[in-house]
């Protein structure tokens, strides 16, 4: 068993980037030197630590993070690999949301690429501390040079902390601009011979380490006031220095090696170690309380507080059953523990603890504050949900993920397996919630969501290959509204006699628009009893019961008031229901002369894309009758990305996702939110109309 760790001891980090720049080479890079695995494997036969299921090792990618640690001198550090495509940023996200630094890889002659660029605007929006690891220095047309790229696209705080000896097949090893000694791998790469650094290089050298001097006077007042007066700055204070500034993301070091050739590897573990910051012991984190979610709760990350965690990742395996991956944010968790899920308001019990290594379990004797592990075998428990003693119950809305942005409808082309499917894709979102999976009643389609086009497919694999469910796939049908654009008025009588007691209620009723996003609202502007208050209820319910479908392509209708002004009732005929029937049918009869139109759902997009097919996107935004917002990323960063906002109708965004990699050749990405419903009239809401009418003859024909 492992040994114990305070939060002081402990550093907890995640490894983000492009996809192809090394993350999982370098995950396995420092494996070796914690001497965990003998060697790092190798992507094209499925050796790597962190790609350990199938799917990765058939498609020779990452398709979930991994957790990983090393111990250097008494320090834990957790690692955490993430996948580099964009159908997988959910499992980046979440990573990053329990890591306390980055580590962002970028390639030594590609440079700043797509996720590149989306990473570093999620680290700096959110002041995530940030060390940069040039990778594959080995690689023909490797050259230091990329460092000026490097700031272009990141700002000029980024500073290097050592600097390359070779490039290309010439790589010996780097030069720790701290210590200012040449440290080059050992022939089995687990530590590294230190010596004095090349002749060529000194002055080069000594030129770099006055820029980091620099920056790093900056994180403390008394080392800025000593630099200003020309003395010179021991290495303890650089340190302190650079310490101070990456804590607050101020200063971003950067550090070049080759993972696959294990140089410059423990120069970003010493790094790690002595700067990176450890999980803040008394840092506030706002949840709310499961009873009464009105109420927000605050706590601090103490050991000595009441425990709580949160899921941030969950990996089912087909035979050890269920692994809750956790961030321990207060107190302190054993085994054999008692604990609440607070989100599913159920108990749970952790017989035994552990972190991993890939697929493989390290058994610890507990996690404390700030520490990450894993938990097997919970029943109920799944990613986002919030452990917590059930004496101080909290729910920490802590890990927020990115809103799919690609989706199918799904049906089984066999009667009666649509409950089995949705039990398969329920066990799926389990461990990832970025995909849904969810029935809409107004389309009558059951459909599948997620970041994209290859992790919708891998779920489909799953389904016919694993659980022999075979489904067919459409486009979804788009739940479209409906609302009105002037005040209308109408009256309705609803009189039935079948002998003894009869039916009888008549209402007046008058409607208006209301902005859009507003909603419905309901006014009773009756007056002298002439419909009874009792009867009031009855007629709102029959109102709502009418906007569910609309006179256009009954759609619910939105945006709407309706207001009660007059009407009659029967002594002995009336009732609730009399008045819900004579609502219903007069909403109809409203709406009619309102001057009803339909509405479309847009949503917010923003593509993320090499400026060389910028002309290309812009075009197809006006083709989709989109609207642009702004651009921005290129000009400002100088990195060659650009980020386009727009406002672009759902209806021309089902299929984007393939057609955006078609066009750019996989070169662009986008995340997309909904906005707001837009009007359509002419002969787009004609086809919509149209449309709807067909699917409800289909229907009916069934």
């Amino acid at each position: 068993m492992l040994q114990a760790y305070k939060t002081d001891q402990i550093r907890n980090i995640v490894i983000v980037g492009h996809g192809s720049t090394g993350k999982s080479t370098l995950f396995d890079a420092i494996l070796v030197i914690g001497k965990h695995i003998e060697k790092i494997g190798n992507p094209a036969q499925g050796t790597l630590t962190s790609d350990y299921d199938e799917e990765e090792k058939e498609r020779h990618m990452s398709i979930r993070s991994a957790l990983g640690f090393v111990e250097i001198d008494g320090v834990k550090i957790n690692v955490i690999d993430t996948p580099g495509m964009s159908d997988f940023i959910g499992e980046a996200r979440a990573a990053l949301q329990v890591a306390e630094t980055a580590v962002l890889i970028i390639d030594s002659v590609d440079g700043i690429q797509i996720e590149t660029e989306k990473a570093w605007r999620y680290l700096r929006e959110n002041a995530i501390p940030t060390i940069v690891f040039v990778n594959k220095m080995d690689k023909e047309r490797a050259s230091y040079e990329i460092i000026e790229k490097i700031k272009a696209g990141m700002g000029n705080n980024v500073i290097p902390v050592s600097i390359p000896i070779g490039s290309a097949d010439t790589l010996k090893g780097v030069i720790d601009l701290i210590e200012m000694k040449a440290k080059m791998p050992k022939p089995d790469g687990k530590d590294v011979t230190t010596t004095e650094i090349p002749a060529d290089l000194k002055a080069f050298a000594e030129e770099s380490r006055a820029k980091l001097v620099e920056l790093a006077a900056e994180g403390d007042d008394e080392l800025i006031e000593k630099f200003l007066e020309g003395a010179e700055l021991t290495n303890d204070e650089i340190r302190r220095g650079i310490k101070n500034q990456l804590a607050t993301a101020k200063i971003i070091p950067v550090i070049f090696g080759s993972a696959i050739k294990m140089v410059g590897i423990t120069t970003l573990l010493t790094m790690i170690k002595d700067f990176a910051p450890s999980p803040p012991v008394g840092k506030e984190f706002k949840g709310i309380n499961p009873n009464d979610e009105s109420k927000e709760i605050t706590i601090k990350a103490y050991t000595e507080g009441a425990f709580s965690a949160i899921v941030w990742k969950t990996y089912i395996d087909q035979y050890a059953g269920r692994f809750n991956y956790i961030k321990v944010i207060t107190g302190e968790l054993f085994p054999d523990s008692e604990f609440l899920n607070s989100t599913k308001n159920t108990k749970e019990r952790a017989s035994k603890l552990y972190t991993m290594v890939g697929n493989k379990q390290y058994e610890v004797p507990k996690l404390c504050a700030g520490d990450i592990g894993v938990i097997v075998k919970l029943e109920k428990t799944c990613t986002l949900d919030t452990l917590c003693d059930s004496k101080s119950p909290i729910k920490l809305p802590i890990v927020k993920l990115p809103q799919p942005v690609f989706s199918l409808a799904v049906e089984s082309t066999k009667k009666g397996e649509e409950d089995k499917i949705a039990q398969v894709i329920s066990k799926i979102t389990d461990e990832n919630p970025t995909i849904t999976y969810v029935y809409n009643p107004e389309t009558k389609q059951s459909v599948l969501s997620g970041m994209g086009e290859m992790q919708l497919n891998i779920i489909l694999k799953t389904l016919k290959e694993k659980y022999k469910l075979d489904v067919i796939t459409h486009e979804p049908r788009v739940a479209y509204r409906e609302t009105i654009t002037k005040k209308a008025e109408a009256q309705y009588k609803h009189k039935k006699q079948t002998g003894g007691h009869g039916q009888y209620g008549e209402v007046h009723l008058r409607a208006w628009p209301l902005e859009r996003g507003a909603g419905f609202e309901f006014k009773d502007s009756i007056v002298g009893g002439v419909v009874p208050k009792q009867y009031i209820p009855g007629v709102e319910k029959g109102v709502r019961d009418a906007l569910e479908e609309g006179v256009l392509a009954r759609f619910p209708v939105v945006d709407i008031a309706v207001e009660l002004f007059f009407g009659s009732y029967h002594d002995v005929d009336s009732s609730e229901m009399s008045f819900r029937i004579a609502a219903r049918n007069c909403v109809k009869k409203v709406l009619e002369s309102a001057g009803p139109i339909l509405l479309e759902p847009i949503m917010e997009v923003d593509i993320h894309v090499d400026k060389e097919f910028m002309g290309d996107i812009l075009n197809d935004i006006t083709s989709r009758r989109g609207r642009v917002l702004g651009m921005g990323g290129s000009d400002e960063t100088g990195s060659g990305i650009s980020v386009v906002k727009a406002l672009v109708p759902l209806a021309e965004m089902l299929r984007y996702a393939i057609d955006l990699r078609a066009m750019t050749s996989g070169k662009a990405t986008f995340e997309m939110r909904f906005s707001h419903y837009d009007p359509i009239s002419g002969r787009i809401a004609e086809k919509v109309i149209e449309e709807r009418k067909k699917f409800f003859e289909e229907e009916a024909n069934k």
